[in-house]
């Protein structure tokens, strides 16, 4: 299936998707306003990855490309689970940026979250956001074949573990590459 052909019958899943991830983004954003204590501590644990920073910038990459893979894989696979993997990915990943983004816009301001986001962001967000639809879409399949013995589970999970490599893996390489390169280069403008 092509590419264009496979999102456009994700379409729902990633409006859902979308959705998930900005209501909890706002839900995380307000929690720090109500709470500021408790988004400092996350800020804290996050602040503790620091060190990443000191490796050598291929080093950086390599990390950043990883754990952003393995994030969307396991969105993907794991969807299997009736998506309740993927839920859960999104909603954490929006409540850390929602906290990250009140804590930022606190001490640094909107310029720099914005240095600190978008560079990498255009490309990784959607990556993750149709990564996480395409789990959701796995999980209602699955749902479905249970229910009504009625589906091609395996080859929907063949298609979306082909879309994984072929197309989100591909794009969070170049969105790791930004973040290790250019965005900290934009951070350093908008601090000035």
């Amino acid at each position: 299936m092509r590419s264009s052909a496979y999102l456009r019958s994700i379409r729902g899943y990633i409006a859902v998707s979308v959705i998930l991830f900005f209501a909890a983004a706002v839900s995380g954003f307000m929690a720090a306003e109500q709470n500021p204590a408790m988004a400092e501590e996350w800020m804290k644990e996050l602040e503790m990855l620091k060190w990443i920073t000191d490796l050598p910038p291929l080093m950086i990459l390599i990390l950043i490309f990883a754990k952003n893979l393995l994030s969307c894989a396991m969105a993907v696979l794991l969807g299997v689970g009736a998506g309740i993997v993927p839920v859960l990915v999104a909603i954490s990943n929006g409540i850390l940026v929602g906290m990250v983004a009140y804590q930022v816009i606190q001490k640094e301001g909107v310029i720099y979250l914005l240095a600190g986001i978008l560079p990498h962001g255009i490309v990784e967000l959607p990556t993750v956001l149709v990564s996480i639809a395409i789990g959701l879409r796995l999980g209602h399949i699955f749902i479905m074949t249970m229910i009504e013995k009625d589906g091609d589970l395996g080859g929907e999970a063949r298609d979306a573990i082909r879309f994984l490599m072929y197309r989100v893996a591909p794009l969070l390489f170049v969105a790791a590459v930004i973040e290790t390169f250019i965005t900290p280069l934009a951070i350093s403008l908008a601090s000035r």
